[in-house]
């Protein structure tokens, strides 16, 4: 199964240049959730993204950074695309967690099966937005409250 995993505010930002994770905001129950989520799992991140983290992968997690640029680095696995790694994730059926950006989401919006989001209440400030995923067939099938935000899962109905 392919995932979208975000956090997202109401206007749907999702990143802020020049913070220590390229967030808009810190949120330990969010990092917590994508932590327990993801872990022991295969995650795929964007060049800029991995950057913001650090370029170091996340602990008990297969990690995937596509670029365009002829990147290495021993730790991790390096792709040039998207669509290819994901097509391999589902004639393999296994699961893959899109981690972002924003351009890796846009990407991946018609390939993804599920999308959980994670809705940080308020309106900040930032310059990278979550795409706008109405459209795509996603439906929300439930919400689920946490103490500090929402996650709301989306499924894809109407694909192949």
């Amino acid at each position: 199964m392919i995932t979208i995993i975000v956090a997202a505010d109401e206007d749907l930002l999702i990143g802020k240049e020049g913070t220590a994770n390229g967030m808009p905001w810190t949120n330990k129950e969010d990092l917590k959730h994508f932590k327990q989520t993801t872990l022991d799992h295969d995650v795929l991140f964007g060049m800029k993204t991995f950057k913001a983290m650090g370029e170091r992968p996340l602990p008990r997690r297969h990690t995937i950074v596509v670029t365009r640029s002829d990147y290495q680095n021993e730790k991790v696995s390096v792709a040039h695309d998207l669509k290819a790694v994901i097509d391999q994730y589902k004639k393999e059926q296994k699961d893959l967690f899109i981690c972002g950006g924003a351009g890796i989401y846009k990407q991946a919006l018609d390939e993804a099966d599920v999308l959980l989001l994670s809705r940080i209440p308020g309106h900040h400030s930032g310059e990278t937005y979550f795409p706008d995923f109405h459209g795509h067939g996603y439906v929300l099938k439930e919400k689920i409250p946490f103490e500090t935000f929402t996650l709301e899962k989306y499924v894809r109905e109407n694909h192949a």
